[in-house]
């Protein structure tokens, strides 16, 4: 109702100075009276023209660069301005507010070094462009968005407001042009230090490989997408007319379940979540080129699975789901409660934590105790590293868990190297 108000006052100024301009020729005459009205009146009828100028039937587009991008990357956006009519327009202001998942930078792996200062991955983001299109019907807008943060963002609406030399009237108009692109974690090279885990109850100890073993063959099963042409076993696809591939040992018994922790009784600095996401990610993809059988669980208010056929042949999902993951008031430790029926018995458990407290290392324990190997790689500011902290570590150290810190020294290294070792 106000903007209404607010038309209606500046067109009645506009007419009453119309008016006054009228009357002054009109009485004073001469031709310096007259030739003033006349050159004032095409102005002033200008200025009268556009608060009613139909600025909400322009045809907007918006063009993106790219839609799935890895965190610090750029984005060029285009927007595109279509109209019928060539009404001259002395300035246009185009003007859009990000949403919240925006109002971040990230620089890359330089972002770690200030792991203990929130302040310095905010960023508050706006933009503000003015162009002076005069008779054209067609015209564009460019603009960037700079070291963009891990999530799902949607760029919605735009404003645009136009106006007359003076800054006497203005028309503006709000128009819905949504756009979606994905900011995947980026993946950093990492590098495993060989330590000996068992991998299965009873076995020796034995390294996470390179490759597959494939000296040993335990069995047959059914063709799946990404089999090497020499693994398929004739004879039974013969016998059963179906392609069969052949399972080796290392396929069969050795089995990484990587479990991201989403959780935390407090909220972890948005940083530090950073963090674990990308080492998350980091790991996943490496132990994925080492042709591993891993699987991915998130424990948040509800449960992600994400098995290994999953993260072999449909790895984008995953980058999908981890672009948009956030953490959770939930408790990792009371989610460990339920014992999981898809882990099999000497399976290696790897846990990226941000929190640590005694509950944990009680589950974490009890987790040891049902024969699975234990791996967690807690991310930690190096000042919270505190005497509490070590004790927790220590306290895991001593009943055969590895527990390696992730800090910002750790993740400022060009290659990330994850530690087995107890």
């Amino acid at each position: 109702m106000k903007p209404i108000i607010r038309k209606v006052v500046k067109e009645l100024q506009l007419l009453l100075l119309l008016g006054i301009l009228f009357v002054f020729a009109m009485f004073q005459g001469g031709f310096v009276s007259w030739f003033l009205f006349y050159s004032m009146l095409p102005i002033i009828l200008y200025l009268l023209f556009i608060p009613f100028y139909p600025i909400s039937n322009w045809k907007i587009d918006r063009k993106l660069s790219d839609r799935y991008l890895e965190t610090g990357g750029n984005i060029e956006v285009t927007i595109t301005i279509k109209r019928k009519l060539p009404f001259p327009i002395f300035y246009l202001v185009m003007e859009e507010e990000f949403p919240e998942s925006l109002q971040y930078q990230d620089i890359g792996k330089k972002k770690f070094q200030y792991l203990s200062d929130q302040q310095s991955y905010n960023r508050k983001r706006h933009i503000k462009k003015v162009i002076y299109p005069g008779f054209k019907k067609d015209f564009t807008i460019q603009y960037r968005i700079e070291h963009l943060p891990r999530g799902k963002h949607h760029l919605s609406d735009i404003n645009l407001r136009v106006g007359d030399p003076f800054g006497f009237v203005e028309c503006e108009h709000r128009f819905d042009s949504t756009k979606e692109f994905f900011v995947h974690p980026a993946i950093q090279e990492l590098k495993w230090k060989h330590q000996s885990i068992s991998l299965e109850e009873g076995s020796t100890s034995s390294h996470i490989h390179d490759e597959k073993l494939t000296n040993v063959v335990s069995g047959v099963r059914e063709y799946i997408p990404g089999d090497r042409f020499s693994w398929i076993d004739w004879k039974t696809t013969a016998r059963k007319n179906t392609v069969m591939t052949k399972e080796f040992e290392q396929e069969k018994d050795s089995s990484i379940v990587v479990i991201l922790d989403v959780g935390g009784i407090q909220r972890s600095q948005r940083i530090v979540f950073e963090a674990v996401v990308e080492w998350t990610a980091s790991i996943l993809q490496s132990l994925r080129k080492k042709d591993q059988n891993i699987s991915f669980y998130t424990f948040g208010k509800s449960e992600r699975f994400f098995s290994n056929q999953q993260l072999q042949f449909q790895f984008p999902a995953v980058q999908n789901y981890l672009s948009t993951v956030e953490q959770e008031q939930v408790s990792l430790a009371e989610r460990m409660a339920t014992p999981m029926k898809e882990l099999s018995r000497g399976s290696v458990i790897l846990f990226v934590i941000h929190h640590l407290d005694e509950l944990l290392v009680e589950r974490l324990s009890n987790w040891k105790n049902q024969d699975y190997t234990l791996v967690v790689c807690y991310v930690i500011p190096e000042e919270h590293l505190n005497t509490k902290e070590e004790q927790y570590i220590r306290s895991l150290r001593l009943k055969n868990i590895s527990v390696q810190t992730v800090s910002e020294k750790q993740l400022m290294q060009d290659q990330w190297e994850v530690q087995a070792s107890r």
